[in-house]
């Protein structure tokens, strides 16, 4: 370890806040390779070489003390070489990005485009496609690096205050500790049940599909390419269908192109034999989530509703709600959501900031009229004094 990187570290030992970024490569890898580390302090500014100095656990733990805060844009990236690291990410973050998308800025805003809005500066964006493996880094690159964490703690006093403004502090910060949750949660091995094609499978077959996946991620770590060069997502999904460790019935799958005595699909026989033999209290129960059909309609409509509601009061509607929310609500409202289920919409902020204005539209209390701003504002929703049912059976066509 570098005695400049000691000295660094000692400087900022005392430090409050950390606005950071980082550099890598990722196209063809399984994990992207982190290249440069860019460091803005109230003591100043930093370029740590990831290359030269391999082991940086102790800035990543310096990171997660309680007493900093650390403020990024667009985090996901940064979290994960943290959790790679030391495998613990920072109890709390300040994301740029996701503030903006509670202060009527739109999400996700690009960070030249933030700091446009915000700082009023224009930054330059032209080593997007730089090679930060080669040494020594051009100027160019340099500069290009350092503007990235240069504005950062403006940009979070400025949010932070219009967040404070508008009163949704609160809302950031939940929504923070989500968003954190749901990352540390990716960078661990669960991630299994998001494999597209498992959906009504079997225990046994789902025992099956997490095996192949966590030999998979494995082989892709070890390789550092990306797992489907390993195997594909719907070879794991037929090879969980067959159910069979038979290495004749393996190695006849498609794309595996390999012989029943290979490695490759010997090794994929143990992976099924020891999936199968699980018992089945240790087997995963895939929990039957309905996307709905049926209100596809519906949520169309809603979808409308609710963006130009957002829009209106300064939240990003990508951030408030996605069509799968609203499908779910609705079966809320219908009472056929399963009681293991919740939408978002009815819980924390979102139920705070949209759950009266949806409930009374599922109720049938307002009557729609177009708007005289028909550009950016179109519909115009009136309460109705009339019952839902009355209303609904006045909208009947008549015979």
């Amino acid at each position: 370890m570098s005695s400049q990187y000691l000295a660094f570290l000692e400087e900022l030992s005392d430090v409050s806040w950390i606005a950071y970024d980082t550099e890598f490569i990722s196209e063809g890898r399984y994990q992207p390779d982190l290249c440069l580390v860019q460091v803005a302090t109230a003591k100043g500014l930093y370029l740590i070489d990831a290359l030269r100095i391999e082991d940086l656990s102790e800035f990543w733990r310096l990171l997660c003390r309680d007493s900093v805060l650390p403020i990024a844009h667009s985090c996901r990236s940064e979290l994960e070489f943290c959790f790679r690291s030391i495998s613990r990410i920072p109890s709390r973050m300040f994301d740029v990005q996701l503030a903006a998308a509670f202060v009527g800025l739109g999400y996700p805003l690009n960070f030249k485009s933030l700091v446009q809005e915000v700082v009023n500066i224009d930054i330059p964006k032209t080593e997007t496609r730089s090679d930060w493996t080669r040494r020594p880094l051009l100027t160019s690159q340099l500069d290009y690096a350092i503007e990235d964490v240069i504005y950062l703690r403006e940009i979070a006093d400025v949010l932070g205050e219009r967040l404070n403004k508008r009163k949704r502090q609160d809302w950031f910060e939940e929504e923070m500790r989500s968003y954190c949750q749901e990352m540390e949660s990716s960078f661990s091995d669960g991630q299994w049940h998001k494999l597209v094609g498992k959906r009504n499978l079997s225990s046994n077959e789902l025992a099956i599909v997490r095996e192949l996946w966590r030999w998979r991620r494995q082989r892709a770590i070890t390789r550092n390419c990306t797992p489907n060069r390993i195997l594909r997502d719907d070879v794991i999904i037929e090879l969980a269908r067959r159910g069979s460790w038979d290495p004749n019935r393996i190695a006849v799958v498609r794309s595996l192109n390999s012989t029943a005595t290979s490695t490759l699909v010997q090794q994929l026989s143990e992976c099924i034999k020891r999936a199968v033999s699980l018992d089945d209290a240790e087997k995963p129960h895939d929990e039957q989530h309905s996307s709905y059909p049926q209100y596809a309609m519906a949520t169309q409509f809603l979808n409308v509703l609710m963006a130009q509601y957002c829009q209106h009061r300064g939240v990003a509607p990508k951030l408030c709600f996605t069509a799968e929310e609203l499908r779910k609500a609705i079966a809320s409202h219908e009472g056929l959501l399963p009681e293991n289920e919740i939408s978002r919409l009815n819980q924390g902020w979102r139920r705070e900031f949209i759950g009266d204005y949806l409930k009374k539209i599922l109720e049938g209390r307002y009557v729609m009229q177009f708007s005289n701003d028909l550009e950016h504002n179109p519909l115009r929703l009136v309460e109705h004094a009339m019952s839902s049912k009355t209303i609904e059976k006045e909208s009947k066509p008549q015979s």
